[in-house]
């Protein structure tokens, strides 16, 4: 049995933490105070699963010199797994410290998809990431099967994979990825009745590879059900479709965007130019430009964002930025977009 099957003990064996593990002096020698306000940090953000990525953020705020540094000065680096070390030596720390006494303990629940209890600590990892640790509501066999990469039937039929996705636009108010659900931030920020209705969706989702052998493509699969139009195309940037006011949109992300300003009655320019350059907006309401950063994290990509931001600084340009994470739900984007909405 996986611990992705269990619903009435903790994940997670829970470790045996030695006072001596916080007394290590190659450690002490760069530890600050700010990295015991990180732990108590993780505490309150992760409460009982909090030192599975404390090392990690210990790596993001500490100079990676003196890490390197620890790492060829520590005689137990050459014993053990560095990583684990650190991990070991803020868990008994936090205990010398009592910043563990703000670990609240796991409660149980009825899970509202299979109605059998559960207890909050046998989620693994991945499905604590997905939900937050104050929204374990659901167990981890019925997420796993439904939110879990590659999840989903691998048999489904035609005609219900069809029905799946007219629900899922129809409830989430925007054009699905082929992966929604399965990301660790698409379920996150989503509201709790909606949250519960997905899920149940969820529960007849077909596999990414099934929706491919019945329709060729999920690009297909959205002609076919009607969500997307008939003459949409995938470009190198991304789907290329129509808005519903009949702008043309490079990616989904900019059509959710088109669609959102449009059911608001906010006039809008679509590709307007930028006053140098030779650049151009994806977006323009007035004298406020609105960009889809859609593939932040290329280089190249990221280049010409940071040029867009520096000509609008420098000509008083009024510039939103708009990020995929941003579009999960419409609340989420008006907030973003409330200067003109």
């Amino acid at each position: 049995m996986s611990i992705y099957d269990q619903r009435e003990k903790s994940a997670y064996s829970q470790f045996e933490i030695e006072p001596q593990y916080a007394r290590n002096d190659h450690i002490l020698k760069w530890w600050t105070p700010d990295h015991d306000e990180l732990m108590a940090h993780q505490i309150f953000l992760m409460q009982w699963a909090w030192y599975w990525h404390v090392t990690e953020e210990i790596l993001k705020n500490t100079p990676s010199e003196q890490i390197e540094d620890w790492k060829k000065e520590d005689p137990l680096c050459s014993k053990y797994a560095w990583y684990n070390i650190l991990m070991y030596f803020a868990a008994s720390r936090a205990e010398q410290l009592g910043l563990t006494k703000a670990i609240r303990k796991p409660e149980w629940k009825t899970c509202p998809l299979c109605r059998l209890r559960f207890v909050e600590d046998s989620l693994p990892m991945p499905l604590i990431e997905r939900l937050g640790i104050d929204n374990l509501d659901y167990c981890a066999p019925c997420l796993s099967n439904t939110i879990l990469q590659g999840s989903g039937d691998n048999s489904a039929a035609e005609e219900n994979i069809l029905v799946y996705l007219q629900k899922l636009a129809e409830l989430l108010g925007f054009v699905p990825t082929q992966d929604f659900g399965e990301g660790i931030n698409d379920l996150i920020e989503i509201e709790k009745t909606k949250r519960l209705a997905l899920l149940r969706l969820f529960q007849n989702k077909p596999t990414a590879k099934r929706v491919k052998e019945v329709f060729g493509s999920w690009l297909n699969a959205l002609i076919k059900s009607g969500i997307l139009a008939d003459g949409t195309r995938l470009t190198a940037r991304g789907i290329q479709t129509i808005a519903k006011d009949g702008h043309v949109c490079l990616s989904l992300g900019e059509k959710t965007i088109d669609d959102f300003l449009f059911d608001n009655g906010i006039k809008h320019e679509k590709e307007p130019h930028y006053p140098e350059g030779g650049l151009r907006g994806d977006f323009r309401v007035g004298d406020i430009i609105i960009e889809y950063f859609g593939l932040s994290g290329d280089a190249e990509y990221d280049a010409k964002t940071k040029k867009k931001i520096e000509i609008c600084k420098k000509h008083h340009i009024i510039i939103i930025a708009v990020y995929p994470k941003d579009l999960i739900n419409r609340d989420k984007l008006k907030a973003k977009l409330v200067p003109i909405s």
